[in-house]
C-alpha cells in the first residue's frame, strides 16, 4: 500500500512521516512510547511492506531513533 502523499517529499521528510506513523500507531495500541518500542514498531512495519524503498526508509527511521545526528547531517548534504 503506498500512500501518494510521500511522493513529493525529501528523504528526511519521508522518514520523519515514518517516525509519526510508528509513534501514532504505539499510541493507538497504549504502548508506550520509548526508543525500543518504536525501533521494535518500525522494524515490524518494515517486515509488512513489500515496497523495497519504503523499507529502506523505515531502517533510515530506526538508525535515526539511535542517531539523530545521522538525519540531521543527510539533511545537510540535501
Amino acid at each position: 500500500m503506498k500512500d501518494r502523499a510521500y511522493e513529493s517529499l525529501s528523504c528526511e521528510d519521508e522518514v520523519r512521516c515514518i517516525i509519526g506513523q510508528a509513534v501514532i500507531e504505539l499510541s493507538d495500541e497504549q504502548q508506550p512510547v520509548t526508543k525500543s518500542t518504536l525501533a521494535l514498531k518500525l522494524l515490524s512495519m518494515a517486515d509488512q511492506d513489500t515496497d523495497d524503498e519504503r523499507v529502506l526508509l523505515y531502517w533510515i527511521a530506526r538508525k535515526a531513533i539511535n542517531q539523530p545526528h545521522q538525519l540531521t547531517a543527510m539533511q545537510r548534504r540535501a
